[in-house]
C-alpha cells in the first residue's frame, strides 16, 4: 500500500471539493467522487499502473472527456492542482496553453464560464 501517494490524492481530492463549491456554489456527485479510484487503486497496486488505468478511464482526463459536465469537471482538476500539487503549479489557463493546446477550442468557453 502506497500511504503517500493516498494522503497526497486525499489532500488533493479536498482541495477539488473547495475549488469545485467556489466555481460552481455547490458540489457534485462527480466532485464528490473525484479521484476517488486512485486510493483504492494505490491500495492494490503500484503508482505507474494506477496511473495509467486512471487517466485512461476517468472522464476528468483528456483521453475519456466528451461533455461539457466532463471539461468542467477537468478544468476544476487543473484549478485546484496547484494548491496540493508542488509539481503542477499552473491554473487551469495556464495548463491548457501550455499542456493541451489542441483542446483550446473546447476548454476556453469553460474557463471563461467559470470566470478564471
Amino acid at each position: 500500500m502506497q500511504i503517500d501517494r493516498i494522503k497526497y490524492t486525499m489532500k488533493h481530492r479536498k482541495a477539488f471539493r473547495a475549488v469545485e463549491k467556489q466555481l460552481l456554489g455547490h458540489n457534485t456527485i462527480r466532485g464528490y467522487l473525484h479521484d476517488m479510484d486512485k486510493v483504492f487503486l494505490y491500495m492494490i497496486m503500484d503508482y505507474k499502473r494506477a496511473h495509467k488505468i486512471h487517466r485512461s478511464h476517468s472522464r476528468h482526463h483528456t483521453l475519456k472527456a466528451r461533455t461539457h459536465a466532463d471539461y468542467v469537471q477537468m478544468v476544476i482538476d487543473w484549478e485546484c492542482a496547484r494548491l496540493t500539487k508542488p509539481d503542477k503549479q499552473m491554473n487551469a489557463r495556464e495548463t491548457l496553453d501550455k499542456l493541451y493546446p489542441e483542446l483550446k477550442d473546447k476548454v476556453l468557453p469553460v474557463i471563461e464560464e467559470l470566470g478564471l
